[in-house]
């Protein structure tokens, strides 16, 4: 059961990671397993008992994760195309519903004024980036060479970093750097192409199938990010750690700011109305309003679930 549980939230962590605006990390810390996973992997290493302790975890973990970007990756990208604002305010709910624990957190020990500076600093910066970031461009044809593959790589490892952290959406991140609209279609394109190689291994055989899958665009794209993202988890956790025991209070109070501006983003970003070129009508907003209320109480509900 607590294995199943924990793929459960893996998957919500993978969902969170692929949705402009909504924090991996926030999700990890309403699921209560924000802490726990920075220590398995920081500590996975040290003797052998505290390896298979923290190494089986963290694999529950990414199963989850990889389950909910596979499931999901089709049906946020038709949501985000044909009813954007709906969605987006979905998961606007989903992060407005962390602050009551997330300034939980905070509070735990003693608060001083010059904590709320931290918070003040993370929301300008993160506003700062959404109005500076240039619309980006569709996905297009990505050249398989080596220097694209370092590229998207740095890409992936820089927003991996953003992935971890309370606050920060991995994705949001992406969309700064321009290659959202490239991975999530990647995604979405490497489902295709594993059902094409189960269908191609009957009449190609195995090895010519996989050659098809392993020298296809999407998994040239997607293993370039998985790399950087792996990499990038690896040395931001690290630092995470350090923070949240050096200067614990400034940390969360940042995280704050962090919150409340992509929150921000969310509601000044292109893509929350992209499905309405011409206005949006009154049903729009209606179920916008609707799914934020949805995203609120589900987020409410999560955080309070030890």
């Amino acid at each position: 059961m607590n294995t199943i549980m924990l793929i459960l939230k893996g998957m919500l962590m993978g969902i969170a990671n692929i949705i402009p605006g909504v924090s991996g990390g926030t999700i990890a810390v309403v699921l209560h397993i924000f802490d726990p996973m920075i220590e398995a992997i920081n500590n996975f290493y040290k003797s052998k008992q505290d390896f298979k302790k923290h190494i089986g975890f963290l694999a529950v973990l990414m199963i989850g994760c990889l389950i909910g970007i596979g499931a999901f990756s089709k049906l946020i990208k038709l949501g985000l195309e044909n009813y954007s604002f709906p969605t987006c305010m979905f998961f606007a709910g989903l992060v407005l519903g962390s602050l009551p624990l997330i300034y939980g957190k905070a509070r735990e020990k003693q608060v001083k004024p010059q904590y709320y500076i931290a918070t003040v600093l993370a929301f300008a910066l993160v506003v700062g980036f959404s109005l500076l970031k240039e619309p980006e461009a569709g996905a297009g044809a990505v050249e398989m060479s080596a220097l694209s593959f370092i590229k998207i790589l740095m890409c992936g490892l820089i927003a991996s970093a953003a992935m971890v952290i309370p606050g920060i959406s991995g994705s949001f991140v992406m969309v700064l750097l321009g290659i959202y609209t490239t991975v999530i279609t990647a995604i979405s394109g490497l489902i295709d192409e594993v059902g094409a190689f189960a269908s191609n291994i009957s009449s190609l055989g195995f090895l010519s199938a996989a050659a098809g899958l392993l020298t296809s665009q999407p998994f040239f794209i997607i293993a370039a990010v998985g790399i950087g993202v792996i990499l990038g988890i690896v040395l931001i956790s690290k630092i995470i750690e350090i923070l949240l025991n050096k200067v614990y209070s400034y940390t969360y109070f940042a995280v704050l700011g962090l919150i409340f501006g992509s929150v921000f983003s969310l509601f000044t970003d292109p893509l929350t109305y992209q499905s309405y070129p011409d206005g949006m009508g009154i049903m729009p907003i209606v179920c916008g309003v609707v799914t934020l209320a949805a995203g609120v109480i589900i987020s409410l509900l999560l955080g309070n679930e030890k």
